[in-house]
């Protein structure tokens, strides 16, 4: 462990508290838009890849934006870039002050991914986290995921994953119209596949419409709050509260998610554009992963990140977010931040 590490991403944190930072702590990268599923609560799969950032352009994007605590790379699935691996060695190698490289995956490419990964912590990173997807029990999780056999592949991925030294591995469940109530049967069958698996071990989280994940037509208009309130709070007892960073983060996250899907409002002042930001596949740059405003492109910046960040216009956009005038959400992706940014507020029980 590099103490250093965590002294600097706490300073971050607390100074985020405080003011805007010159430089986001934290970046979402969506490496690419392709992938192997066909998920009915997503559509990313329909875009049509075009023009994605090469490896030499994000090694010069991380060369000259070195101040990052937290990278979290996405897609698509991540793995569908055969040079991913080379991806995350670049952010790793230029990026002193990174505590925090995860991804998520959705684990059907076992070899692949878990050779992938291996290679991945052998380069040492402080803290890497690895979600592998799931909707519910094979039948469920198949059907949404619109291909046979993912169940299977996904738990082989996940189990292979959690024995790799330096790994922090768990199951990511997003509740839908799709598989509500279905969290029971579904961790039932995974520790049926995986004897001594916790209630931890799963990440639950509730749906979200963004135009980057192509699912419009996927909202939660269509959903019974109250059930999804019920279904995520049963989970929050039964995973209860455990003394630690991460899990103090998803406690956080959970308590609030009745009040977000309540009155469809973000329920703590969101920190994107504060801490973090998103960068697509192409190399534009947005407040978040859910608000579809760009605010500029890292190649006719020079790939310099901090014009784009510091610019006026981006801090226009940060004071609409301020004011509340974004497109509201709780999706872990940018909630965790927004928690983070709002310690004395959760601290004095607000």
């Amino acid at each position: 462990m590099n103490p250093l590490s965590y002294l600097r991403f706490a300073g971050a944190v607390v100074a985020s508290n405080l003011r805007r930072p010159r430089f986001p702590y934290k970046l979402l990268f969506s490496v690419t838009h392709r992938c192997n599923y066909r998920c009915r609560t997503c559509g990313i799969w329909r875009l049509k890849p075009a023009d994605e950032l090469s490896l030499d352009e994000i090694r010069g994007f991380f060369a000259k934006n070195r101040g990052l605590s937290w990278a979290h790379l996405t897609g698509g699935e991540v793995f569908l870039r055969k040079d991913f691996v080379d991806i995350a060695e670049t952010i790793i190698r230029a990026s002193p002050r990174l505590l925090l490289l995860n991804f998520p995956t959705n684990g059907y490419l076992t070899e692949r991914i878990v050779e992938g990964v291996r290679r991945i912590a052998a380069l040492g990173p402080e803290r890497l986290f690895i979600t592998v997807s799931t909707d519910g029990d094979e039948r469920v999780n198949d059907d949404i995921r619109g291909v046979k056999g993912g169940w299977r592949r996904q738990i082989e991925t996940f189990r292979q994953l959690r024995s790799i030294p330096g790994v922090q591995a768990a199951l990511g469940m997003t509740l839908s119209r799709f598989n509500m109530r279905e969290f029971p049967a579904a961790f039932a069958a995974a520790q049926a596949a995986l004897p001594g698996l916790r209630y931890e071990d799963f990440h639950v989280n509730i749906v979200h419409v963004s135009a980057f994940y192509g699912n419009q037509d996927e909202g939660l208009s269509d959903l019974d709050r109250e059930a999804m309130r019920e279904e995520v709070e049963s989970y929050r007892r039964l995973r209860g509260f455990h003394p630690n960073p991460a899990a103090f983060l998803e406690w956080a996250y959970l308590r609030r998610v009745g009040e977000y899907v309540r009155t469809g409002k973000t329920p703590l002042p969101c920190h994107a554009l504060h801490d973090s930001c998103y960068l697509d596949p192409t190399g534009n740059v947005y407040p978040c992963s859910m608000w579809d405003r760009p605010l500029g492109n890292i190649r006719e910046q020079g790939y310099d990140l901090g014009r784009i960040w510091n610019a006026p216009e981006t801090l226009a956009v940060r004071r609409e977010i301020r004011e509340g005038r974004c497109p509201h959400c709780w999706t872990p992706c940018e909630a965790y931040q927004s928690i983070l940014g709002n310690l004395p507020r959760l601290f004095a029980g607000g």
